[in-house]
C-alpha cells in the first residue's frame, strides 16, 4: 500500500511543479513543506528535532551544513523549512526526482570545473543575502550515517562573502532507537534499490540536531567549526 500511496504522492508533486513558475514565493514554499511531510508520512518515517531548532523553524537567512546520508535529507529538512539545496550535477539527470529538483531550484554543482564552483558560490550568497537559505553537504558525497567524512570547504565561502550565518545540522537515522543504514544511499545502489530498503520499514526515525550558529574570518575556519560541530552532536 505504501508503494501505492507514494507512486500517487510523486505524480501530484509532477503536476504541482509545472506550475511552480507561475506560483509566488509564499505558496511555492508552502507546497514544499506541506509535500515533504506527506511523503515522510507515508514512508512511516517520524522527525525529531533537537537543540537550536528555532534557527531553523523560524525566518532566519544562513548557510545550513549538514552530513549526508541518503536522498531523505532533503525532505527531511524541507519538512521543517523549505530551503535551496546545492546538489552535484548528477542528480539533475535523475529520472523524476532530477525534474522535481530543477523546478525547487536547487543549485546544480559541477564539482570538477573550478569555474562552476565560483558560479555556485555567487548563486548562494546572492540566496543568503536576499533572506534566504541555502543547505550543503560538505562532505561531497553520503555515507553510511555512522561517522561524519571530512568536509570540503569551497562552499563555504558563499557565508564569508554574504557575511552571514553557518547553521550546522546533524542528522541520524534510527530504527528501534538503534542506529540504521536502511536509508543510507551509498556505493553502488540504485536510487530505485534505495527507495525499496526505505519501504520495507515502518519503524525509522531521523533526530535533526540543530546546533549554535556559527561565524568565521575564513572559509577554512567556518568549515573547521562546522565539522566539529556535526561530529560532536
Amino acid at each position: 500500500m505504501k508503494k501505492l500511496w507514494l507512486c500517487l504522492h510523486i505524480i501530484s508533486a509532477l503536476f504541482q511543479a509545472i506550475l511552480f513558475p507561475l506560483m509566488p514565493t509564499v505558496l511555492r514554499r508552502f507546497l514544499i513543506k506541506k509535500w515533504a511531510k506527506q511523503l515522510l508520512s507515508i514512508l512511516k518515517i517520524k522527525v525529531v528535532v533537537r537543540g537550536e531548532a528555532d534557527y531553523l523553524k523560524e525566518n532566519h537567512s544562513f548557510l545550513l551544513v549538514a552530513n549526508h546520508i541518503s536522498w531523505l535529507d532533503i525532505h527531511v529538512l524541507n519538512s521543517i523549512r523549505p530551503v535551496t539545496f546545492v546538489a552535484k550535477a548528477d542528480v539533475s539527470a535523475w529520472p523524476v526526482f532530477g525534474y522535481l529538483a530543477k523546478k525547487l531550484g536547487t543549485i546544480f554543482l559541477k564539482r570538477e570545473k573550478l569555474s562552476d564552483i565560483k558560479r555556485v558560490i555567487h548563486a548562494v550568497k546572492h540566496e543568503i543575502v536576499a533572506g534566504g537559505v541555502v543547505a550543503i553537504f560538505p562532505e561531497g558525497t553520503s555515507s553510511d550515517g555512522q561517522a561524519v567524512l571530512p568536509f570540503k570547504s569551497n562552499l563555504f565561502q558563499a557565508a564569508i562573502d554574504a557575511k552571514g550565518l553557518v547553521l550546522p545540522v546533524r542528522l541520524t537515522y534510527q530504527e528501534h532507537g538503534a542506529y540504521t543504514d536502511k536509508v543510507a544511499f551509498i556505493g553502488d545502489m540504485t536510487l530505485i534499490q534505495s527507495i525499496q530498503r526505505v519501504l520495507s520499514s515502518h519503524h525509522i526515525k531521523v533526530i535533526v540536531q540543530v546546533n549554535e550558529p556559527l561565524r568565521g574570518q575564513t572559509r577554512y575556519d567556518l568549515c573547521d567549526q562546522a565539522y566539529t560541530s556535526i561530529t560532536n552532536g
